[in-house]
């Protein structure tokens, strides 16, 4: 069997349950918020502590891929996705809940936040220059598949069996892929520097090898815009359409699933065109318009819209805010010296992590200043920015 399908297929099943587990506990915050009798807007608070975690994990992660390895890194991620999604279920009050809900933010995002990293770092070994856009869009189907997964099986499986079931049974799902990729770590490992340590000092340099790089820096740009606009979408949309527009919590999940799956042959869409007709800088700079038209429209979803309607919308935020991941990770591995793909990658995506954390305040202070339209607006508008500067200005 080809070692590149081995290694396609192995990144795309670990970055399908990262997602699957980073996006669950915001899928099912409605039906905890009512049970325990909180908020359910406070899930943007675990978006926006989940993004701090991940910060620093991006930033550091570096030298732990360099000491055990992508593949073991990988794995070490299951386990921790594994031991958050766990612990929410024991929580019986609000307080309790607000702890395990920190804790498994902590969890769940050192395991999710690594995965991307360490596949590039496997990827990149394997993938032909030219076709590394295809390559690594491939892989990032895993993303809207975990999206999915979560708004199609996962909500409706906690409907029906309650959402504490759901999600033990997803933490056994974690625990169970980090098995299943032992039998490749010998190959994909053969890499990894035993006498290699990680250090305070990497959460630095990690950092300033984007900031003092042209073009790294403008990926670390590129990735602040449109992580951020993601995590908005992935961690409130079922949220505001249930709290906000009626629906139910069922409804709300099928609606953001059904946009999802169109992000699976989107990915691969603009994976290919990166590869073949359009150079990946531009390219991301015209999906980063049709993202800032497409975001601002979410804000104009009304009660009394149709379902069709309100599902063409969250459609064109699918083709476009959830599909440019493998373009901007084969132009970031293309960048990075040899052997330090999965270093420079989560430096790059270090960036994404703080428009997690900023991309929440602005939805927070857009709709308290103009409701939820102004707050789809102002998180549109980094990306015309970013769409103009690429379109217009192609050299770094």
């Amino acid at each position: 069997m080809p070692i590149l399908f081995v290694a396609i297929t192995a990144m795309l099943i670990q970055q399908t349950v990262a997602t699957t587990a980073k996006v669950g506990i915001p899928s099912l915050i409605p039906a905890v918020a009512r049970e325990l009798q909180f908020d359910a807007e406070l899930v943007l608070l675990y978006t926006a502590f989940y993004a701090f975690i991940s910060l620093l994990c991006m930033a550091g992660c570096g030298g732990v891929i360099r000491r055990f390895g992508a593949l073991r890194t990988s794995q070490f991620g299951c386990v921790l996705m594994g031991l958050g999604l766990a612990l929410l279920p024991f929580a019986d009050s609000a307080v309790l809940a607000f702890l395990f809900l920190t804790l498994a933010a902590s969890f769940i995002s050192l395991g999710s936040t690594a995965a991307t990293p360490a596949s590039s770092q496997i990827l990149a070994v394997y993938a032909p220059p030219k076709w590394a856009p295809l390559v690594f869009s491939i892989k990032q189907t895993g993303v809207p598949a975990g999206v999915v997964i979560s708004g199609l099986l996962l909500v409706p499986i906690a409907v029906t069996y309650g959402w504490r079931g759901a999600l033990i049974g997803m933490a056994i799902l974690c625990i169970f892929i980090a098995i299943m990729l032992q039998p490749l770590r010998e190959r994909f490992d053969k890499d990894r520097d035993e006498n290699a340590r990680p250090r305070l000092k990497d959460f630095k340099d990690n950092l300033c090898d984007v900031l003092n790089h042209g073009e790294r820096r403008v990926l670390g740009l590129v990735a602040f815009s449109f992580v951020g606009m993601q995590s908005i979408y992935m961690g409130f949309t079922i949220t505001y359409l249930f709290e906000d527009l009626a629906y139910s919590l069922e409804e709300a999940g099928k609606i953001v699933g059904m946009a999802t799956v169109l992000a699976i042959p989107g990915r691969i869409l603009w994976g290919w065109i990166g590869s073949t007709l359009v150079k990946p800088r531009l390219l991301m700079g015209l999906l980063a318009l049709v993202m800032a038209c497409s975001i601002s429209f979410m804000g104009s979803l009304q009660a009394d819209w149709s379902r069709t309607a309100c599902l063409l919308v969250n459609c064109s935020v699918s083709l476009s805010v959830l599909s440019w991941h493998g373009v901007l990770l084969a132009e970031v591995a293309r960048l990075a010296p040899v052997g330090e793909a999965g270093r420079i990658t989560g430096g790059v995506l270090a960036f994404g992590a703080i428009g997690q954390i900023i991309f929440p305040l602005l939805f927070g202070l857009g709709y308290w200043v103009g409701g939820y339209g102004f707050a789809f607006l102002i998180i549109s508008m980094p990306a015309v920015i970013i769409g103009i500067s690429l379109s217009l200005f192609r050299n770094s």
